[in-house]
């Protein structure tokens, strides 16, 4: 299975960097500490940049090298990268290196086709929708994406409304509907002028749900794991379980005096897809 991602940028002392290290080595990776200068001489390997800038992010992109942010970094600097095309950005505690994930999900069979005119928005959905398991196509020309549907598999399908002009699309797209069955989200802004004539062109009759541009991220992002809405699934299982324990009291709060034999209930939260919050938490600085 590939990895998540191809380099490590990251501006953390010594200790951290070496445990980031070691924890892409457990996993099976081969790690390089690389420059700008030397990070080629690498192919079969995960380069790390302790000393990354967003000329060597952009090199990185050119080359479908994916990076991920790790560490302390500034908002402003977050901004930068992400608007440059980084997509992952992990920066818990080191206590929890653990969380760090190094692949996406297993390949599910669902197909995502992505139409927006957004060549980073569109990266950055790419990325997540193959970290989460899923076969995405993002398209540039209405021509290809006509093809991709009509002759592809697509379950879902994204589409940015305010780029496109409704009564050119509709039509078509309204006969593959009849003729493939798939469900479509749809961007768009509820703010801009003449909403009512735009939702009068029958966007709804394609995009089952239309969600604002700013919203777009939180709900994409609380929808998975893809499941039937049902009373199990809440995130965490919580379980519960009596115990029998010492109860103590204690003189001046430092010298115990007594103690006794109590029954106790001990509440216990288990994530119950840590998998997938971990591959999540990637994705939360678009929120």
């Amino acid at each position: 299975m590939d990895s998540l991602f191809g380099a490590v940028l990251t501006q953390v002392p010594d200790a951290e960097k070496n445990l980031i290290t070691a924890w892409l080595q457990v996993q099976g990776f081969v790690v390089k500490e690389c420059t700008q200068k030397t990070w080629k001489d690498h192919p079969d390997s995960i380069h790390l940049f302790s000393k990354p800038s967003p000329e060597i992010t952009k090199e990185l992109l050119d080359w479908s090298i994916e990076p991920i942010l790790c560490g302390s970094f500034t908002k402003e600097e977050k901004e930068i990268y992400k608007n440059i095309g980084v997509s992952l950005l992990w920066e818990k505690p080191y206590s929890e290196i653990n969380t760090l994930p190094t692949n996406p999900l297993g390949l599910s069979k669902l197909t995502w086709v992505v139409y927006t005119k957004n060549p980073i928005f569109d990266k950055h959905l790419s990325v997540f929708l193959k970290a989460m398991g899923q076969t995405v196509f993002t398209e540039g020309s209405m021509e290809f994406l006509f093809k991709r549907i009509q002759t592809g598999p697509c379950h879902f399908l994204i589409l940015d409304w305010d780029v496109l002009d409704p009564r050119t699309v509709i039509p078509e797209l309204s006969k593959l509907k009849r003729e493939k069955q798939f469900l479509s989200i749809g961007i768009k802004d509820f703010m801009k002028e003449h909403l009512y004539r735009d939702l009068k062109t029958g966007i709804g009759t394609i995009s089952e749900v239309l969600v604002s541009q700013s919203d777009f991220w939180n709900v994409l992002l609380h929808s998975f794991p893809l499941s039937e809405e049902s009373k199990e699934f809440h995130g965490w299982k919580e379980t519960s379980n009596s115990v029998s324990k010492l109860s103590f009291t204690f003189q001046e709060k430092q010298i115990p005096i007594a103690m006794q034999l109590t029954e106790t209930t001990i509440l216990k939260k288990k994530q119950s897809f840590p998998q997938i919050q971990n591959l999540l938490n990637l994705f939360d600085w678009f929120l």
